[in-house]
């Protein structure tokens, strides 16, 4: 009987310990050349990790998160992005209550470098949203104010005949 209460207890402690551990996923985008959108359930610690490279006819990322605290015991977020091993940008921030949390930068990063972008903190029961949208080169933006104005002297030349 001893041996029997040991082994429950054992068996408890294990699946208590298994719950506790933190929760932790890697989202490998490969090359981002549009937009990336993801949502992730979380409870507990997270610490998620997405990678991603920079096609050449990109300047940069716009990037963010927008995380939902359902319970209201608080919802602590660390965000960090880099290269390699460099960490260019830290931000945290701390939530009590039932609140909301959101961040959102543009980053100039190199055309054609694998980067990441990475998500940590601790929620009882809350949710975050990833957004990764490339930014276009300039030359992008004026092909498109071309192609309008183009557009536009096309449509004002039928409505004059």
């Amino acid at each position: 009987m001893y041996k029997s209460l040991v082994k429950k207890a054992a068996l408890a402690l294990t699946l208590v310990a298994s719950a506790a551990v933190a929760q932790a996923a890697t989202f490998n985008i490969g090359a981002l050349g549009n937009t990336y959108q993801n949502t992730v359930e979380v409870s507990g610690t997270f610490d998620d990790l997405y990678t991603f490279t920079l096609p050449s006819q990109f300047t940069g990322v716009t990037g963010g998160y927008f995380a939902v605290d359902y319970v209201g015991s608080g919802l602590d977020t660390y965000l960090t992005v880099g290269q390699g091993s460099a960490i260019p940008l830290p931000i945290t921030g701390s939530l009590s209550g039932l609140d909301v949390a959101s961040y959102q930068s543009t980053f100039n990063l190199t055309p054609g470098g694998t980067y990441w972008f990475k998500l940590s903190g601790y929620g009882e029961a809350a949710s975050y949203t990833v957004t990764l949208a490339p930014v276009p080169e300039p030359e992008t933006y004026a092909l498109l104010l071309a192609g309008l104005g183009l557009m536009g002297a096309v449509a004002r030349r039928r409505q004059s005949k």
